[in-house]
């Protein structure tokens, strides 16, 4: 008799749900885009979050490496194709900030970058794959794009248990001229030493 009862009350609720939508239907609209909305405010805030931390280790990638002396004039440069929110992110953050003497400054770019403008390069995941990637000389490259230092890439950023890690391919770097500081080579998840 019970199993009645709790089938009669689920009918019943449908019933005046089905009825409050009948009668009510831009209230109840409203509270079915109120709940997209909310669920996007998240997803934008932790979007906004990671891209915040993306734009921390690009800032301490810099300070970490050490570019040949002919390279070193200021400022440098960190350029972006793509990654709108990670560039955002760090232009707010490195205002008067320097690595070593250098003061850093940070452009989007839509193309490959004309030799000698960009110190650094960061490519965007999403634009990866049909970004025509060549290294070049005294440019550091980065990319949260899966299977980046793999495929020559100099730093690739992942994610994993919720949290930020990378990947040093240090034969790229050292074919472009850099140095990769040995404090950073411990705090990667993987160090790629010899070309595949």
């Amino acid at each position: 008799m019970s199993r009645d009862t709790g089938s009669q009350r689920r009918q019943v609720t449908s019933f005046q749900f089905t009825v409050f939508m009948s009668r009510f239907p831009h209230i109840a609209w409203a509270l079915v885009a109120l709940t997209l909305a909310s669920a996007g405010v998240r997803a934008e805030a932790l979007q906004r979050r990671e891209d915040q931390f993306k734009a921390a280790y690009v800032f301490n990638f810099v300070k970490f490496v050490e570019w040949p002396e002919a390279a070193t004039s200021n400022p440098l440069m960190i350029c972006f194709v793509g990654g709108e929110g990670v560039y955002q992110a760090l232009v707010t953050g490195i205002a008067n900030k320097r690595a070593g003497a250098r003061r850093l400054a940070a452009l989007q770019i839509a193309d490959a970058p004309r030799a000698g403008t960009c110190s650094a390069l960061y490519i965007d995941a999403s634009v990866a794959a049909t970004y025509p990637f060549a290294a070049e000389p005294a440019v550091l490259t980065i990319s949260d794009a899966k299977g980046f230092a793999e495929h020559g890439g100099m730093i690739e950023l992942f994610t994993e248990s919720h949290r930020l890690h990378f990947l040093i391919n240090v034969y790229s770097a050292q074919q472009a001229g850099l140095r990769i500081s040995s404090d950073l080579l411990k705090l990667a998840s993987g160090v790629q030493r010899e070309p595949r």
